[in-house]
């Protein structure tokens, strides 16, 4: 009978001493790959974030100017546009109208026409930059409601530095626009133009200035609405005048 005999060698201290070494130095290079990839895309975030949540806030804003309503009848309100500054004498404007956008709030989605008011807000976030502010969206659609309602606050953007807002009337760029002084008109674009702070790093307290400015037009089917409006508003006037005189002539005769 033939005996097979098998012999496993083993390791020796030394070369398990030398496997340790290397699974530690490759396990070291591993954890530092991966800690910088990570801290970078957390720079990368940080960076874009504020950046990000102003342009959402412009695309909001553009959204709700579509839906603009013409500034005349029951649900419909003036379309008013304020030039303001701050207490540091930034940019602070003042936007007021109203609109069929639809709205989301904190519990389920809604929609139908409402009054919409963007505004500037003294920030209290403990890591909001110095003499910034925060972007507020206020959203009113009980329009019809015998006693006063509260608007819904939505905060847009924080670490906002100013906010200027201006309107094209087809000629030229103006800071203001109040509709009951223009025979309840719209312009005809409207101009954003805000500045935010971020931070130059995550963890250091120096910021730089980012400026966003972006126009859009409202749509022509508004304004032609309000112009047929006061169009026959002015027809139905004069209409009236016109008539009475020949009445009163036949009347005389």
């Amino acid at each position: 009978m033939t005996r097979v005999r098998i012999q496993i060698g083993g390791f020796t201290l030394l070369e398990l001493l030398v496997a340790m070494t290397l699974m530690v130095v490759v396990a070291s290079c591993l954890y530092t790959a991966l800690y910088t990839a990570f801290n970078a895309q957390r720079s990368a975030r940080a960076a874009v974030e504020p950046t990000s949540q102003a342009l959402n806030a412009i695309e909001l804003l553009k959204q709700d100017i579509y839906g603009v309503l013409p500034p005349k009848g029951t649900l419909a309100g003036a379309f008013i546009g304020t030039n303001s500054r701050s207490s540091n004498g930034a940019d602070a404007d003042y936007l007021e109208f109203h609109t069929t956008q639809t709205y989301a709030n904190t519990g389920q989605p809604m929609g139908g026409i409402g009054k919409i008011e963007l505004a500037l807000e003294d920030d209290d976030d403990d890591n909001a930059a110095q003499d910034s502010y925060r972007l507020v969206r206020k959203v009113t659609t009980n329009l019809l409601s015998p006693k006063e309602v509260d608007p819904e606050e939505h905060v847009l953007c924080r670490n906002v530095m100013s906010l200027n807002l201006r309107y094209f009337d087809g000629d030229s760029w103006l800071d203001e626009w109040d509709s009951t002084e223009d025979a309840n008109s719209l312009p005809k674009a409207v101009e954003v133009d805000i500045e935010i702070a971020n931070r130059v790093r995550r963890s250091s307290e120096e910021m730089e200035r980012r400026r966003l400015l972006q126009s859009f037009a409202i749509p022509c089917g508004v304004s032609a609405v309000a112009a047929e409006e006061q169009t026959e508003s002015t027809g139905t006037s004069s209409g009236g005048a016109g008539g009475g005189a020949p009445t009163g002539g036949q009347g005389g005769l």
